[in-house]
């Protein structure tokens, strides 16, 4: 808990959070396994990649012809006897798919307050490090916001599902507040980073297209897998749902204007919506980024179970 958070402020969040940690769910989780498509660096495990075959592994790749210099251990002598054929088997490499978790910590992510963008971020973001240690891969969470020194907060990788607790408890400190800081964030927390790995990004990507797009660019030139899932939810879409006149505070800048809602201007809103979503999709396809809706009406579920399959990100 950060300095000055009240339980009543954090009580919500950790009731979705020990939802996600709950067994039942825990067991639902246990038939989804996350997707990588990019050959990743050595680990020190035993996940097979889907690309870069070695000399040695768990899981059979291909063969080839025996040439000098191969280990005569991984001749295939049924393959001999059969063909009278040297041949050398290989095998998948064994790389490490270390999953770094980026999730936006800015005051919007809290706008508007029924929409509950943060807590279900903070409950998907959870849901994919169990999908993800359940196979002892690394997982990390990253806090990306301009409330911190360098734009984020991390938490040390753990592999091992017993180190849940200790996720929940980071998430549970992180609060929604200051402004965004995606690409200033990502780019500091890589910093130390040598290898690539797995980043999903859980954000409403309220910001400049430009500035969302350098963090996208930033994590794709370092050869990471990235989805990036728009956080979204029913008073953002239909404004009418929550007010018709009143006046509007900007939560990250302070400013405000007085609103009364017309058919011209939520007319005018769900276009700027459409083209917000639209360019958002257009640059993540530009990226070759996975792009997926994670709608707080639809439930944590169905995104699990739904739109993220459809994206490639897990089956």
């Amino acid at each position: 808990m950060q300095p000055g958070a009240s339980a009543t402020e954090t009580a919500p969040h950790a009731a979705v959070l020990a939802a996600v940690l709950a067994p039942g769910f825990l067991r639902k989780l246990d038939r989804l396994h996350l997707v990588v498509h990019r050959s990743l660096s050595t680990r020190p495990g035993n996940t097979p990649m889907p690309r870069g075959a070695q000399g040695s592994g768990i899981e059979l790749e291909n063969y080839k012809a025996y040439g000098a210099g191969d280990d005569l251990r991984h001749l295939d002598w049924n393959a001999y006897a059969r063909l009278d054929q040297l041949l050398i088997k290989t095998f998948r490499a064994e790389r490490e798919a270390p999953l770094h978790l980026f999730i936006d910590a800015s005051a919007s992510m809290a706008a508007p307050a029924g929409d509950d963008k943060f807590a279900f971020a903070l409950s998907l973001a959870l849901s994919l490090a169990y999908i993800s240690v359940r196979r002892n891969d690394a997982v990390r969470m990253v806090g990306i916001g301009q409330a911190w020194p360098q734009h984020h907060l991390s938490s040390p990788f753990v592999r091992h599902r017993d180190a849940l607790p200790r996720l929940r408890d980071f998430l549970l400190a992180l609060r929604p507040q200051g402004g965004t800081a995606l690409a200033s964030g990502i780019a500091a927390a890589l910093r130390d980073q040598r290898s690539p790995g797995v980043a999903i990004i859980l954000s409403d990507f309220l910001l400049e297209p430009a500035a969302y797009e350098a963090g996208l660019r930033d994590l794709v030139a370092r050869r990471f897998t990235v989805a990036a899932l728009r956080v979204i939810g029913q008073g953002e879409r239909d404004p009418a749902s929550l007010f018709h006149r009143g006046r509007l505070t900007d939560i990250e800048t302070g400013r405000h204007r007085f609103i009364t809602l017309t058919q011209n201007s939520l007319a005018g809103y769900r276009e700027a919506l459409a083209r917000h979503l639209a360019q958002l999709q257009a640059v993540c396809s530009a990226c070759e980024i996975g792009y997926a809706l994670a709608d707080t009406t639809a439930g944590i579920e169905h995104c699990l179970f739904r739109d993220l399959p459809a994206l490639g990100l897990l089956r």
